[in-house]
């Protein structure tokens, strides 16, 4: 693998503003855009990172095919990255899901000419203000403009023809959000996950978006049961992974989840678990700045509740 990195600004300020699943942050006010790192996967296929989501590039005579597109102020370096691959402008771009670090470069690039692709739950999302409560307090989220909308949407599953490669797009119900989507590339044999996969950390499971932990799991099981042990995965945050990580991942969320509906079945209400610590075992190799213990247990034990109504 082959890994270049432009000459695209400077700092990364790892907070929950950086992952924008939280209250939206003007672009004036963002930290400065960071630098691009692109490594090459072979058979046209480029893993780009930055500050947001990891972005998948598949590059060829059909013309370039982008997942997900980080903020608004990446959105002239991923451009310049893509160009710097291919020579042209991105002809499609997918999103995984409608968080603002997946989808806050969408206006710039979709003015470019590009087609933007997502399920019908990102259009839904991105279209409205949307207002949820973002761990005990309210936050709203502004409809993107118009130019950052999806065109094309679609409800389980669609499949492209591009560069050599049958490129699917699987929907995972109620698992991240209610509109996440991860893509398989088959001839390559490499799975982008979207945010159905935080490699090695404790994963944001937004239950105000759609999401919950019994559909995330069955998204990572679906996952694994489609791909092979050399299969190469860009996950939504973190390194270039495998099919072990997610398996890791399956045993870290049943057996979190497990602890918490313990402590839950014993009568106990969030501050009792949370005094309980049950993640306790977990916390040394999953816990980090966004997700750390606290907001972890806090979301489980706030969707196992309302499961349970």
């Amino acid at each position: 693998m082959k890994t270049i990195t432009s000459a695209l600004a400077l700092s990364l300020l790892f907070t929950p503003a950086a992952f924008a699943h939280g209250p939206h942050i003007p672009l004036s006010q963002q930290s400065q855009p960071v630098a691009i790192t692109t490594t090459d996967l072979g058979d046209g296929l480029y893993m780009l990172q930055g500050r947001g989501g990891n972005i998948g590039v598949l590059a060829g005579d059909d013309g370039v095919f982008v997942i997900d597109s980080q903020y608004a102020d990446m959105a002239p370096g991923i451009l310049n990255a893509v160009n710097e691959i291919a020579g042209e402008k991105p002809r499609y771009l997918v999103n995984t899901h409608w968080h603002g670090d997946h989808t806050g470069g969408n206006a710039i690039i979709g003015e470019t000419g590009t087609t933007i692709i997502a399920h019908q739950g990102v259009r839904d999302r991105v279209t409205l203000d949307v207002t949820r409560d973002f761990f005990g307090q309210e936050a709203t989220t502004p409809a993107s403009p118009p130019e950052a909308w999806p065109v094309i949407t679609f409800t389980d599953e669609m499949t492209l023809y591009l560069n050599g490669q049958t490129v699917r797009l699987i929907h995972a119900p109620t698992a991240h959000t209610d509109g996440d989507t991860f893509i398989y590339f088959e001839e390559a044999d490499v799975l982008h996950t979207g945010d159905l996969m935080f490699s090695g950390m404790f994963p944001f499971v937004d239950i105000t978006s759609g999401g919950s932990f019994l559909g995330f799991t069955a998204a990572s099981q679906a996952m694994a049961d489609m791909i092979t042990d050399e299969t190469r995965i860009i996950p939504g945050h973190g390194p270039l992974s495998g099919k072990s990580d997610i398996a890791d991942i399956v045993a870290m969320l049943e057996g979190t989840m497990a602890a918490v509906q313990a402590e839950i079945d014993a009568g106990k209400d969030l501050e009792g678990v949370l005094d309980a610590a049950p993640l306790t075992p977990w916390v040394e190799d999953w816990a980090w700045g966004f997700i750390n213990e606290a907001r972890f247990t806090r979301l489980i034990f706030e969707d196992l509740s309302r499961a349970a109504d």
